[in-house]
């Protein structure tokens, strides 16, 4: 027996009880609960005498619409605030992260979960707005996709993943690096990217090559060391391309230590990975980038080091790393 009334029940329920009929009486003659019809006089009529079940049916489905709406429907400034972060180019984890954290003025006590700004990107925004271009990977829906595998190769004084110190592994300390190039339209020359990461407060160092070969990765990497104060800087780990076989020059030079991963298992340095894909958004593989400038690129490194990271409690890398150096 469901005690859900239609607009007939409602019909009914108004003329029975114009004439006087018990509660009790009209819910068995409903064959309904006689709690269901004592709610839906409460909820959709001020009394017995003036229950009319036209207006009753306007309230039932507007409170039925309500429930519909998504949280940002019903929180217009919350709305506001998690569109505004997508066109910052902040992913739905990292709006819902940073709200609950570190809510700004007026919206202390309301959190959304991630899913939630992923279904309103996908399901309820308006389509004209396009939030998911502001996304990570441009997607109008979502999709599962894999990561890419490095290439073998022969590297002096290599040193395996597999006999790097607990403390980088756990991301006990600062100073340990990961680094990758990004390559995109094969076009000749300057088509690449040196990117570092730091493991402990994913900091990013992106840089503009002409080739990842040894030469142009350890040039890109110097840059990178000499940016940071020297404690800042123990360790890096590659993969096994040929961009890193002149690693023993760096450690020469700056005391530093490196390893590399396994063959075909990039995701050992799944940080620099992950970096990656969020620089993807912002310079996708087709892109011929003999275009963008140096400063370009240092501008969409700095908005990625001023996104919050879930790793981070919410915080920036650029917010840690300023409270390791001051």
């Amino acid at each position: 027996m469901s005690n859900e009334l239609t607009f007939y029940d409602r019909q009914m329920l108004q003329y029975w009880l114009r004439t006087k009929q018990s509660l009790r009486q009209i819910a068995k003659t409903m064959r309904k609960g006689h709690t269901a019809i004592i709610r839906e006089i409460n909820r959709n009529g001020t009394s017995r005498s003036k229950y009319r079940a036209d207006t009753a049916q306007k309230m039932n489905e507007k409170r039925k619409h309500k429930q519909r709406m998504g949280k940002l429907d019903k929180h217009p400034r919350l709305k506001e605030y998690v569109e505004k972060k997508i066109r910052l180019n902040w992913s739905p984890e990292q709006i819902a992260g940073r709200l609950k954290e570190c809510p700004p003025a007026g919206l202390e006590g309301i959190t959304i979960s991630h899913e939630s700004i992923y279904y309103y990107i996908y399901e309820k925004s308006e389509k004209d707005k396009r939030l998911y271009k502001h996304l990570r990977t441009h997607r109008s829906k979502r999709r599962v996709y894999s990561t890419r595998k490095g290439a073998k190769t022969r590297i002096k004084h290599r040193v395996s993943i597999h006999d790097r110190p607990v403390c980088i592994n756990e991301r006990l300390r600062y100073g340990d690096w990961e680094t990758d190039s990004v390559e995109f339209k094969r076009i000749r020359g300057n088509n690449y990217l040196s990117v570092q990461y730091e493991r402990k407060s994913q900091l990013a160092r992106i840089h503009k090559v002409n080739t990842k070969n040894a030469e142009d990765t350890k040039d890109a990497l110097i840059k990178t060391v000499e940016s940071v104060p020297p404690e800042l800087f123990k360790t890096i780990t590659f993969d096994n391309g040929s961009e890193g076989a002149k690693h023993y020059e760096i450690n020469k030079l700056y005391n530093t230590k490196t390893y590399f991963c396994d063959s075909f298992k990039s995701w050992q340095k799944g940080g620099v990975e992950n970096l990656n894909k969020l620089i993807r958004q912002y310079l996708p593989r087709k892109l011929d980038i003999r275009n963008i400038s140096d400063n370009q690129i240092y501008l969409i490194q700095e908005k990625l080091n001023n996104r919050p990271r879930k790793g981070l409690n919410y915080q920036t890398p650029n917010e840690v790393i300023h409270k390791v150096v001051h």
